[in-house]
C-alpha cells in the first residue's frame, strides 16, 4: 500500500483553483443568464425582442450616470446597476443594432454639458452635489429622451426602454381617434373662479406611443387614417356623429366604446354643475342594439364577492358598488388582460349578450353569482350602507368588459340622418360623404365595451407625487394598463403589451408572513386582556378623579382612604402599560427571531450541504484511489 504524498494532494488542490479560476473567467466572457424566477422577471420579454428584431438601422442609447460620485445612497447605486446591466442585454440581443455609451457627467466637463443640452434631469444631494441618471435613444434624427430613472417606476423599466427604442425606430406611428364629451386635455376651467383642469394621466400615456386626435362632437364622418377610434363617455351624441360611428365600424374600423350609467367624473362638467337633473349617464341604444349588446343606462351593477373597503365618514365598509378585481377575475387567455393583477371599477353598468343577438361576445372582466343591480339614481340620495342593503343579488351573468364580434347590420338603413336645425337657422348644403352608405358589413369586425368611465380618471387610477419639484406619476392599480393594453391591441401596436405589467409580481416570504402571523397569534389573547384591564382601570381612576373633583371645588380634603386607592389605580395602571410593552416587545423579538434564523439559514444551509457532499466525495474517491493503489 502506498501513501499519498503532500505533493500529490497539493497539486490536485492547485489544479482545482486553476480550473475556479478559469471556470469564471469563461463565464465572464460569456453572456450566459439563468433567469429561475416563477414569471421570468428578469428576462427580457418577448416583446422587447420583437422590436430588437424588427431594427433597421443602429439605435444608440447614452446612459448618463454620475458613478464616480461618492455620496451615493446604496441603494441607489444596486438600482442604478440594475438599469446598466438591463441596458446592456439590450445591446447583447440586439446584434449590434443597439449600440450603449454610458457616460459618467462629472461637474465642469463636456458629459455633463450635453446631459443638460439633451435634458437629462439632475438630483442635488444635502452637499450640494448633482446626480445624473437618465438616457438619450438616438436613430438617425430621431430622439427620445429618458430624463430619470426613478426607483419608484422600476416595474415599469423594461417598458420605458422598449417604449423608447420602438418610438425612434417606428417609421409610421399609429393614429388614435377621441370623441369625448369630456375634457381630457385639460386647460383653462369652463367655470369662473376655478383651478385649471388638468390633462389625464391615460392620455398622456397613450401620447407616448400612438398619434392622437381629438375629434370634434359635430364629426360626420371618420378619418380613414383613424387606426383606433376610442369613444369615452357618448353623452348626447347626435344622430348624425352615430351614423358617423357606425359606418366607420362597417368598414372595418376598429373600435373602443365607454359607457357609464353614474359617471362621477362628468358631474364637475358645466351643465351638470348647475343643473339641476345632471345627466351622468351615457349610451348608445341604438348602435349597442346592432353590436348584440345588452346594457341598461338607468342600472348600476354592483358585487359583493368584488366589494371595494371605503370610508364613509363614519366608519370603514365594503362597498359592492365599488368593485375590486384580483386576477382571477380576469380573462387570462386574452392579451388585453392576461397580464393584468388588480382593478377598480366604480358604479360601472352591467355588459352582456342580448337575448336575440347574433353576434358573439366575450367578457374580460365578468363579474361573481354575488352580483346585482341597483338604480343609478339611488347613488345621489341613499347612504353606502343603505346602497349596499337594497342591491339585490340575482346571480345572472354579467360583465364590465367585453368585446362583441360578429358581421354587424347598420343601425341606419335609409343612410345618414337629417340634421337637425335650430329654430330660426337657415339650411346649408350639406358637403357630400366621402364613402358610400353601408346597409351591412363585408367582413368581420370586434369592438371592445366598458361599462365605466371613472376607472380611467386621474381620481381612480394614479397617484401623483412631487419629488425635488418634479410631478411624479404613480399607478394605484391596472386601470391604465387596461386601457393602453386595449388601445395597443386593437391598434396593432401589439409589442409592448407583454412588457407593460412586468416587475407588478408580489414575491413576499409566505413561509414567513405564516410564522410571524403565528408568533402574533400567540400574544394577542394576552394583549387583548391587558387592554382590556387598562380601559377598566382608566375608566375607575377617571370616575374617581371626577368625583374628587366636584368635591375639591367645595374646597372638602380628600379622605385618606380615596387617596390611597387613587394611587393604588395610578400603580395598577402603570403594571398594565409595562405589561402590555413587555408582551409587544417579546412579540416583536420573537419575528426578529425568525427573520434571523431565516438569514442564518440561507447564508449557512446551503455551504454546509456543498461542504458535507465535498467531503463524502473526497472520502469515496480517496477510498477508491486506495483500492487502486493497492
Amino acid at each position: 500500500m502506498k501513501k499519498v504524498s503532500w505533493s500529490t494532494t497539493l497539486g490536485s488542490v492547485v489544479l482545482l483553483l486553476i480550473c475556479l479560476v478559469a471556470v469564471n473567467i469563461m463565464a465572464y466572457f460569456i453572456p450566459l443568464r439563468f433567469d429561475l424566477t416563477e414569471e421570468r422577471l428578469y428576462t427580457i420579454s418577448e416583446g422587447s425582442r420583437k422590436i430588437l428584431d424588427s431594427l433597421k438601422d443602429p439605435v444608440r442609447i447614452n446612459f448618463y450616470y454620475s458613478r464616480s460620485n461618492s455620496e451615493l445612497p446604496p441603494n441607489f447605486k444596486i438600482y442604478a446597476q440594475r438599469v446598466q446591466e438591463l441596458l446592456e442585454e439590450y445591446e447583447t440581443l440586439s446584434n449590434s443594432k443597439v449600440v450603449l455609451e454610458v457616460l459618467d457627467p462629472k461637474p465642469d466637463t463636456e458629459e455633463e454639458e450635453w446631459a443638460q443640452k439633451y435634458g437629462i434631469k439632475h438630483i442635488t444631494l444635502p452637499s450640494g452635489n448633482t446626480v445624473y441618471f437618465g438616457a438619450v435613444v438616438s436613430m438617425l434624427d430621431q430622439e427620445m429622451l429618458l430624463p430619470y430613472f426613478d426607483q419608484r417606476r422600476e416595474k415599469f423599466l423594461e417598458y420605458d426602454i422598449s417604449q423608447s427604442i420602438q418610438k425612434v425606430s417606428a417609421t409610421s406611428i399609429s393614429k388614435v381617434g377621441l370623441l369625448s364629451v369630456l375634457n381630457l386635455q385639460g386647460g383653462r376651467s369652463m367655470i369662473p373662479g376655478q383651478p385649471p383642469a388638468e390633462k389625464w394621466v391615460f392620455l398622456s400615456e397613450l401620447e407616448k406611443s400612438v398619434t392622437v386626435e381629438n375629434l370634434t362632437l359635430t364629426t360626420e364622418e371618420i378619418p380613414d387614417d383613424i387606426s383606433l377610434l376610442i369613444i369615452i363617455h357618448p353623452r348626447g351624441f347626435s344622430p348624425r356623429l352615430q351614423y358617423a360611428i357606425d359606418q366607420y365600424v362597417l368598414r372595418g374600423g376598429r373600435l373602443a366604446v365607454m359607457l357609464d350609467p353614474n359617471a362621477r367624473i362628468d358631474m364637475a362638467s358645466p351643465a351638470n354643475r348647475f343643473g339641476q337633473q345632471p345627466q351622468l349617464a351615457s349610451d348608445l341604444p341604438e348602435l349597442l342594439k346592432k353590436w348584440g349588446v345588452e346594457y341598461d343606462a338607468t342600472k348600476v351593477v354592483g358585487d359583493h364577492l368584488h366589494a371595494t373597503q371605503v370610508n364613509t365618514g363614519q366608519g370603514v365598509m365594503s362597498f359592492p358598488m365599488w368593485m375590486t378585481f384580483r386576477s382571477g377575475s380576469l380573462d387570462k387567455e386574452h392579451p388585453i388582460t392576461a397580464q393584468l393583477e388588480n382593478l377598480l371599477f366604480v358604479e360601472a353598468g352591467s355588459l352582456k349578450k342580448a337575448a336575440d343577438s347574433y353576434t358573439e361576445f366575450t367578457p374580460l372582466l365578468s363579474l361573481s353569482s354575488k352580483s346585482g343591480l341597483i338604480d343609478a339614481f339611488q347613488l345621489r340620495f341613499a347612504a353606502p350602507d343603505q346602497l349596499s342593503r337594497d342591491m339585490e343579488v340575482d346571480g345572472e351573468a354579467k360583465a364590465v368588459v367585453g368585446i362583441t364580434a360578429g358581421v354587424f347590420a347598420s343601425a341606419f338603413p335609409d343612410g345618414q340622418p337629417v340634421k337637425e336645425k335650430k329654430e330660426g337657422e337657415e339650411s346649408e348644403e350639406e358637403t357630400p360623404l366621402k364613402h358610400t352608405h353601408l346597409k351591412k358589413a363585408t367582413v368581420r369586425n370586434s369592438i371592445l365595451l366598458f361599462s365605466d368611465v371613472d376607472f380611467l380618471s386621474d381620481q381612480f387610477s394614479v397617484q401623483k407625487l412631487n419629488f425635488l419639484g418634479q410631478v411624479i406619476t404613480q399607478p394605484t392599480n391596472d386601470n391604465l394598463n387596461l386601457m393602453l393594453n386595449a388601445a395597443e391591441h386593437l391598434s396593432g401596436n401589439e409589442a409592448l403589451m407583454s412588457i407593460r405589467s412586468r416587475g407588478r409580481f408580489s414575491r413576499p416570504f409566505t413561509r414567513l408572513l405564516e410564522m410571524q402571523q403565528q408568533a402574533q397569534q400567540r400574544h394577542q389573547n394576552e394583549e387583548k386582556l391587558l387592554l382590556s384591564q387598562l380601559n377598566e382601570v382608566q375608566q375607575r381612576l377617571n370616575s374617581l378623579l371626577e368625583s374628587a373633583g366636584d368635591q375639591g371645588q367645595k374646597k372638602v380634603i380628600l379622605p385618606t382612604e380615596v387617596q390611597v386607592e387613587i394611587q393604588k389605580f395610578r400603580e395598577e395602571e402603570r403594571q398594565a402599560r409595562r405589561k402590555l410593552r413587555e408582551v409587544r416587545k417579546i412579540l416583536r423579538q420573537d419575528i426578529e427571531k425568525l427573520g434571523q434564523g431565516l438569514l442564518l439559514l440561507n447564508m449557512l444551509a446551503v455551504p454546509l450541504i456543498v461542504g458535507i457532499i465535498g467531503v463524502v466525495v473526497y472520502r469515496y474517491r480517496t477510498r477508491l484511489r486506495r483500492k487502486t493503489i493497492r
